[in-house]
């Protein structure tokens, strides 16, 4: 695995997972932040700058990128993301694919990527590495049968500037309990997001999606979406959950477990967006606008 190598990975706590998982086995690798919607902007920009030749292996991780087979279908580009299947990347035919969507995150299937190439370097990870890689998994999964996986997600979004440097800088070696200061982002966002939960207009409409009746909720809400729209749609048995930001002018989109709707599909659908089949986001535009006048304040 030595070499010359590169990653992009997501903003998000997974994309941090991915890459740290990729820096304890490999090597300290150079690496760019971006996510579904910047990436090709961010990949043409490196591209600009660099020689994709010159490098063995460019990795991108928990990005769906199915759409840039123009300039990513190459020997040495190495795809792995848990939420998207093949069935998107039809177009590839050079890059390697490693697509599962039965995995629970990304950064378990970087895992597995690299332990399958070399099982040695399980020897690499230490208790505090794995307990990191539990933590995201579990969050990333939204299974929660840790108590620090929220507050880890939390202090993560909390950080101001460069927030994946912020992070690795913190638990690059691994977990470590929180400190004071980190307890109190996660005391001062758990506040806000009981009170989003608990005040917040909710909205709510029963559509067809896919062949099915699906109970669709909506809310405004512009910060931890994941926990605001998770316990809605458990308080109401919603299947699909909306959150729309007026800031940002987005929309986000969340579903239950037991729903099966495809949310990058649903998105590109109502709000020209995309993202993964878990969720996904797009603009508030004139489709979302018409479909918005049908919810009804519960």
């Amino acid at each position: 695995m030595s070499g010359k190598n590169y990653v992009f990975t997501d903003c998000d706590l997974d994309g941090v997972g991915s890459y740290l998982v990729s820096k304890w086995l490999i090597s300290d690798l150079p690496y760019k932040v971006s996510s579904q919607s910047n990436f090709r902007k961010d990949f043409l920009t490196w591209v600009g700058n660099n020689k994709l030749s010159d490098y063995d292996t460019i990795y991108i991780f928990d990005i769906n990128v199915s759409n840039h087979s123009d300039i990513l279908d190459h020997d040495n580009v190495v795809i792995i993301d848990h939420h998207n299947g093949k069935e998107g990347y039809v177009n590839f035919v050079k890059a390697k694919l490693i697509l599962d969507q039965d995995y629970s995150s990304t950064t378990k299937l970087v895992l597995k990527t690299f332990l399958q190439q070399d099982k040695s370097l399980i020897s690499k990870l230490s208790p505090s590495k794995a307990k990191l890689i539990t933590l995201i998994d579990d969050y990333d999964s939204y299974t929660l049968k840790h108590p620090e996986s929220v507050g880890l997600n939390i202090v993560l979004w909390s950080y101001t500037g460069d927030r994946i440097d912020k992070f690795i800088t913190e638990f690059g070696n691994g977990f470590v309990p929180f400190n004071n200061f980190q307890l109190n982002m996660i005391s001062i966002a758990e506040k806000k997001i009981n009170e989003a939960v608990n005040t917040s207009d909710i909205f709510s409409v029963t559509l067809p999606v896919e062949g099915k009746q699906r109970k669709i909720i909506c809310v405004q809400c512009n910060h931890n979406i994941n926990e605001v729209i998770s316990s809605l749609i458990l308080q109401f048995n919603a299947d699909i959950g909306l959150v729309v930001n007026l800031k940002s002018k987005r929309v986000s989109l969340r579903k239950s477990r037991k729903c099966n709707v495809n949310l990058s599909k649903l998105a590109e659908k109502i709000c020209d967006g995309g993202g993964h089949y878990d969720s996904a986001g797009g603009v508030i535009n004139d489709k979302f606008l018409m479909l918005s006048k049908m919810f009804k304040k519960i």
